[in-house]
């Protein structure tokens, strides 16, 4: 019984080392996927800004390979502060975070479109020949919608047992629209998740002094990054919730609207609960 054991880790460390995404994130440890980034030669990259979390995860590690044509290759990996089990990996493709300048009308080529797609599908092929048929919303096939309102948007899920879900999505798009205070930008980005979906004892979430303080410094931080007009690090403060919807444009409007001479004071705090059970904090100042 031993020596099978012994064969199914040493099965499982080829799967992981002999290609570049760790799909099994049960019997895949944080040093393996750390391992096996350094193997690829991927660069590592400090993780600079805080990270609260309610449900005991560490301070994210992250890593980027660098790809031709398409986005440079970012990698998240979550994992609980008390013992390193892998909370989630996130692989993202994403030309917003990579841009150097805030930029409102940042186009693509015909030929970056295609490059992009064409790794959206091969990431699909390899992982429904490993988990089969993917719950599937959306399409790619016409290049013409990138285009138009909308634009190309396609994701899939896979459920490979009861605790683990891999998600992956394809936003493509060239379509630019300015109304009034309502900006749509040109996105080009792939994000996939491999989530650890096992049931844990419930945490009830909790804004003690030490999270507050973090994020009191974080926000301080944000407010600092308007001030100073940096708007593509200001980014970097946003969760990926609101990433996806927020333009430079309406932080140019916030800017505006703050009076950076004048200290700010929190006058509230507190946590609210999304319907599907994530966890939000609520901070107001005022100044």
């Amino acid at each position: 019984m031993r020596n099978i054991f012994t064969l199914v880790i040493l099965l499982i460390g080829i799967a992981v080392f002999g290609q570049e995404y760790g799909f099994d994130i049960h019997n895949t440890s944080l040093d393996e996927y750390i391992q096996m980034e350094e193997k690829l030669g991927s660069e590592r990259i400090p993780t600079t800004l805080k990270h609260v979390s309610f449900n005991r995860d560490a301070q994210p590690i992250k890593f980027k390979r660098n790809q031709k044509v398409i986005p440079d290759l970012v990698s998240y990996y979550y994992f609980k502060e008390k013992d390193s089990t892998m909370s989630y990996v996130l692989y993202e493709w994403d030309e917003s975070r990579q841009s150097k300048k805030a930029n409102l009308n940042y186009t693509k080529s015909k030929k970056f479109q295609k490059a992009l797609i064409r790794k959206f599908n091969k990431l699909e092929k390899s992982i429904t020949k490993l988990y089969g048929e993917p719950e599937t919303e959306g399409d790619l096939s016409d290049l013409k919608q990138a285009n138009l309102k909308g634009g190309l948007d396609k994701i899939n899920t896979w459920r490979p047992n009861d605790s683990t879900e891999i998600e992956m999505y394809a936003a493509i798009s060239n379509y630019y629209e300015k109304k009034e205070m309502v900006t749509i930008s040109p996105t080009h980005r792939i994000r996939l998740y491999i989530r650890n979906i096992k049931k844990e004892e419930k945490i009830s979430p909790k804004l003690d002094d030490e999270k507050l303080d973090t994020l009191k410094s974080i926000s301080s931080e944000f407010i600092q990054t308007l001030g100073q007009k940096d708007l593509v690090k200001s980014k970097e403060y946003l969760s990926e919730l609101i990433l996806k919807t927020v333009t430079y444009e309406q932080l140019n409007i916030l800017i505006d609207n703050l009076d950076f001479d004048r200290e700010t004071e929190l006058i509230y705090s507190g946590i609210q609960l999304g319907l599907d059970g994530s966890v939000f904090t609520m901070l107001q100042f005022k100044s």
